[in-house]
């Protein structure tokens, strides 16, 4: 069977992250950050914007059911 990338892929495939990472460092958002970087919290909120999440519990459920696929993106999976 033939590998095919989700739309999230291709979404953040776009994204410059040489840019995203100067910022951060720019602007130390990561300096006091326990688990989640700024990366992965951004991976997170695009996949509630995209998958349409009313609620935190939605966004977290939705990343655990595709935990297998979220290395690919540069995510992680989230706890509220």
């Amino acid at each position: 069977m033939r590998h095919k990338n989700s739309v999230l892929h291709d979404l953040l495939k776009h994204v410059p992250w040489g840019e995203f990472d100067r910022l951060v460092s720019e602007h130390r958002a990561d300096k006091h950050v326990r688990r989640l970087s700024t990366k992965s919290q951004f991976v997170a909120l695009l996949y509630g914007q995209l998958s349409g999440a009313t609620s935190l519990r939605e966004i977290v459920g939705g990343l655990e059911s595709h935990a297998a696929r979220l290395y690919h993106v540069g995510g992680r999976t989230v706890s509220r």
